[in-house]
């Protein structure tokens, strides 16, 4: 959480420079997003990335999401994303206890396009890409008769993501807006990765975790200054 509110005080002070701007060639969005993130049970089709799958397997992370968007022109910008999600998942046995806290932070940019009219409604679109880095908490409790045996380990790793999305605002005055929603594709490509593991015969060999895509879905609202 201290990555988004040091990310959230950064954009804020862009907003107050945005606020002195009467054109808006900048705009700030601070808001609640709520990650559908799926797990990695096989690699997905990628000629059919809407199959049965898709909507199967998905967790609920919650968090915020943060962006600031300069515009070049009066429709087209650049925006920089960022977006911080946690879930904590506990089981609990007889004399035992397992919890895996899962984060995902996102950071990306690209080009952003708002239909910017004289009416309240601006609906948007944008392409974003950069990186997502996912990291495991886990932590294993059993109580026996001799006391509390605890267990835990953390690993966390850095692969390519992107986002294909666009939401709505709505307009409240020439400075402030509420984002009605905002709904972004955001996969997550995960790379090779070589691990050694202890054989049969005692020693060690190398197996490769062959590279999939992670199919998240993304889903913010909040406000725009």
């Amino acid at each position: 959480m201290r990555y988004f509110l040091l990310v959230a005080a950064c954009l804020l002070g862009l907003a107050t420079i945005s606020f002195a701007q009467t054109d808006k060639k900048a705009e700030v969005f601070l808001g609640y997003s709520n990650l559908q993130a799926e797990g990695i049970p096989d690699r997905n089709d990628p000629n059919n990335v809407f199959d049965d799958d898709f909507f199967d397997r998905r967790k609920g992370l919650h968090g915020g999401n943060a962006s600031v968007t300069g515009y070049f022109f009066s429709r087209l910008g650049i925006t920089g994303d960022f977006s911080f999600h946690r879930t904590e998942d506990t089981t609990d046995f007889t004399g035992m206890r397992n919890s895996i806290d899962t984060r995902v932070i996102y950071f990306m940019a690209g080009p952003q396009f708002k239909l910017r009219n004289d009416s309240r409604l601006e609906p948007f679109v944008r392409v974003l890409a950069g990186g997502a880095h996912t990291r495991f908490e886990v932590s294993s409790q059993q109580t026996t008769s001799n006391g509390t045996i605890t267990n835990s380990f953390d690993t966390g790793k850095t692969d390519f993501a992107m986002a294909v999305g666009g939401g709505l605002d709505i307009r409240l005055s020439d400075r402030f807006s509420i984002r009605a929603f905002q709904v972004d594709y955001v996969p997550i490509f995960l790379r090779d990765r070589s691990i050694n593991v202890l054989g049969q015969t005692g020693a060690i060999q190398p197996f490769t975790l062959e590279g999939q895509r992670q199919d998240h879905i993304r889903v913010s609202v909040g406000l725009v200054f």
